[in-house]
């Protein structure tokens, strides 16, 4: 049988779950949201967004090309490495980093106060960029002579001008941005020419400075070589470094040696005083001793503990062959064989925690003893580590001595012969002309382009911000609204389990019909192939936890519980399973209707003893399903719902068959489904998709939670395809494969 692809359900797999926290929760603020379900939701106003989007791109391009267009011409240099003996010293190639920050400095020479003060203050700069330096003219207050605010002009320049390294080259590029190309051209004609002025200026060097200064150095490390040379003869001559070779090997092994010991010795300690400190603050605790998992274990393998478990199980076995064999819980030999186990569980936790005492007090003996061992032994290997250290120091201070006479004539003599280098480097280029490292790659040219608007920019920016911004609404929308849209939404809600969901049955292929009996009356249909798979996930449950009797509750009117539990009744007779459906809606019962039966006598009559239950309960037209009514309409009081008298009934339906599901009033119109929840084994919260808010279930949820029957999750009813994003089509799919 192929299945829907549903949600996975989330069935307990202990016993019973643990309390809430709250029992007023409510699903996160911040809750996940399915982007694919949201595209597919609204993938009809994203299109047409993109399309106005565009549209509004065209349109501000052909505007501001009008309003405020943007020419940007260009000039790039390029950075050469510098050469061996320019200023160099020591004639290496430079580096990458040298190469970066010198192509750097050049970007900010570029647009510094030193060059465009230059231009700003140039007479020509008014005739060759017009329209840009009438802004800044100016008229003398006192003489009334024309005149140029260069002050402000180098202000602008400084805001215009641009300068940048081009990535992954040697490139730096001059730009400037306005709206009348040829004046902009100018301008960086201007900059560019006052820039290499400038370069050309520092080109030439004090070379005879730098020649004196490569002597000097020369000369100073000659000295320093003869005085090294004369000391390293005395240390030879005075015999302190013959052998040392020997002796320096000989303590490092020792040291060697003692330092593993010691290694292996403090990591034994470092664990026998991690495991002390532990135990002696679990003897100290106020709260007493907590025993650890292998203590534990070697306590329950005691043969007095054993002795003692297998006597209680002995008890317990014998407790559920009373139950198997039918006799009360207040029957005599019950309540004794519960006071031989209560009696027994006493004695094994009084033997296990005497067990436990002894073991662990011997344990801690024994580690303060293993403790002190090692801590004297410890102290004894740091001591003659100590030794040995400072014989090796003795040693290797000579050694040093040596060493650093030797490697300091050798660095001087390399550090002598690179000078050496670089002074004839430096003088024969002195005879030479300097050589620049910036070289005009490119000159600026008038632009054929606007930089600013670009068609291929605008159209896509357009469609980027409506769509940003429609996203924004949409996802704000969906963040405020807090119903239940989807099954997933189930799972935003904290500690909520998802038993499964069943489609609008107004877009079940299978046609229209009575919803309260879709899986009777449209076998095939995705209705019914819905409470099939929501079956096989309260099945599982019900077989591992035993349970029998369900209650089926919704949290407003009509979500849609009672048509979820006659087609789970359909559903579980279907399944050759023996099914009672008890309509337990005093407030506004509707079972009756659903299989055609006569309303009373039914559950109400039962309650208040006018009739008895083989009486009450009727036979539907469908195998294995029996119905039990709501009963007469002045017999309905709704407190009986909570009596020992309903807990009777249900104990008897339980006995009688596999399966008994009970249909409620809304959680919110009454405190029956509580009521009856404290009764029965387990509980079934049914949803609403696009009705019931997160906030609500949550409490119901919670509530439920903290009630004698184990909740076994939430059922999503009436979900539409739209909310799902490619359900609509798995459903269609599925539909076509069942009738092929």
């Amino acid at each position: 049988m192929t299945s829907i692809p549903l949600p996975s359900s989330v069935i307990p797999q202990a016993a019973r779950p643990g309390p809430a926290a709250s029992g007023h929760g409510a699903a996160p603020a911040g809750a996940a949201i399915d982007p694919i379900r949201l595209l597919n939701k609204y993938k009809y106003l994203f299109a047409g967004v993109a399309v106005f989007g565009a549209v509004v791109g065209t349109g501000a391009h052909f505007i501001l090309r009008k309003v405020y267009p943007l020419w940007t011409p260009a000039a790039v240099f390029h950075c050469l490495p510098a050469t061996q003996g320019a200023g160099d010293l020591v004639g290496t190639n430079p580096s990458a980093e040298e190469m970066s920050r010198f192509m750097q400095t050049q970007v900010r020479i570029l647009t510094s106060t030193q060059v465009l003060s230059r231009v700003a203050e140039d007479p020509t700069l008014r005739t060759q960029a017009p329209k840009w330096a009438k802004e800044y003219e100016i008229v003398d207050r006192s003489t009334g002579a024309p005149g140029f605010d260069s002050a402000e002009a180098l202000k602008d320049l400084k805001d215009d001008v641009k300068a940048r390294v081009l990535p992954g080259t040697n490139l730096v590029e001059l730009s400037m941005s306005w709206n009348d190309r040829y004046d902009t051209k100018a301008i960086i004609g201007m900059v560019r020419q006052r820039y290499m002025q400038l370069v050309a200026d520092q080109g030439r060097v004090g070379l005879d400075d730098k020649l004196s200064a490569l002597r000097n150095s020369i000369k100073s490390l000659e000295d320093e070589a003869n005085g090294l040379s004369l000391e390293k003869e005395r240390l030879i001559q005075q015999g302190q470094v013959d052998a040392i070779d020997d002796r320096v090997a000989a303590h490092r092994a020792e040291q060697a040696e003692v330092n593993r010991t010691l290694i292996d010795v403090q990591r034994t300690l470092d664990a026998g005083g991690t495991k002390l400190k532990q135990m002696e603050a679990e003897l100290n605790h106020p709260g007493g001793v907590t025993y650890g998992d292998e203590l534990k274990e070697v306590v329950e393998k005691n043969p007095q503990i054993v002795e003692l478990r297998t006597m209680l199980q002995r008890y317990e076995t014998d407790l559920k062959t009373l139950l198997q064999n039918g006799v009360n819980r207040d029957h005599r030999q019950f309540k004794q064989i519960e006071n031989q186990i209560a009696s027994a569980r006493q004695q094994l936790e009084e033997k296990r925690q005497e067990l436990l005492k002894e073991t662990f007090n011997a344990e801690l003996d024994s580690t303060r003893k293993t403790v002190a061992q090692f801590e004297s032994q410890n102290a004894t290997l740091i001591q003659k580590r100590s030794d040995t250290s400072k014989k090796l120091q003795d040693l290797a201070r000579i050694q040093s001595r040596y060493n650093d006479l030797d490697a300091r004539l050798q660095g001087i003599t390399q550090s002598r012969t690179k000078l050496a280098d670089a002074l004839s480097n430096l003088a024969a280029q002195s005879m030479t002309e300097s050589v620049n490292r910036v070289v005009l790659l490119e000159t600026e040219r008038v632009p054929d382009e606007l930089s600013f608007p670009q068609l291929k920019l605008m159209i896509p920016a357009g469609v980027a911000l409506f769509l940003f911004l429609t996203a924004g609404i949409v996802l704000l929308v969906e963040i405020v609204d807090q119903r239940v849209k989807s099954p997933s939404d189930i799972t935003l809600i904290p500690r909520a389990r998802l038993v499964g969901w069943v489609p609008d049955a107004a877009e079940d292929p299978a046609g229209a019909g009575a919803v309260e009996t879709a899986f009777r009356d449209r076998p095939r249909g995705i209705v019914a192939e819905s409470f099939r798979q929501v079956r096989s996930a309260i099945a599982k449950r019900v077989q591992q936890a035993d349970h029998k009797t369900i209650l089926v509750v919704s949290g407003m009117p009509s979500s849609g519980a009672t048509s979820v539990a006659a087609n789970l009744a359909l559903s579980f007779a279907a399944a050759d399973k023996k099914v009672l459906l008890i309509d337990a809606n005093f407030r506004r019962p509707g079972l009756h209707r659903v299989f055609a039966v006569p309303e009373s006598p039914g559950l109400a009559d039962v309650l208040s003893k006018q009739r008895e239950l083989s009486q009450a309960v009727q036979a539907t037209n469908t195998p294995n399903l029996d119905l039990l009514t709501a009963g007469a309409k002045d017999q309905r009081v709704y407190e009986r719902l909570a009596t020992e008298v309903m807990g009777e009934t249900l104990a008897k339906v339980r006995s009688m068959y596999d399966l008994v599901l009970i249909d409620v009033a809304p959680a919110v119109v009454g405190g029956d489904a509580m009521a009856l929840a404290q009764r029965c084994d387990a509980s079934v919260l049914v949803v609403r998709a696009m009705a019931d808010k997160r906030g609500m279930v949550a409490r119901i949820k919670n509530e439920l939670s903290e009630t004698r029957g184990e909740f076994l999750g939430a059922i999503v009813n009436g979900v539409k395809s739209a909310t799902g994003g490619y359900m609509k089509r798995n459903i269609k799919t599925a539909h076509e494969y069942h009738n092929d």
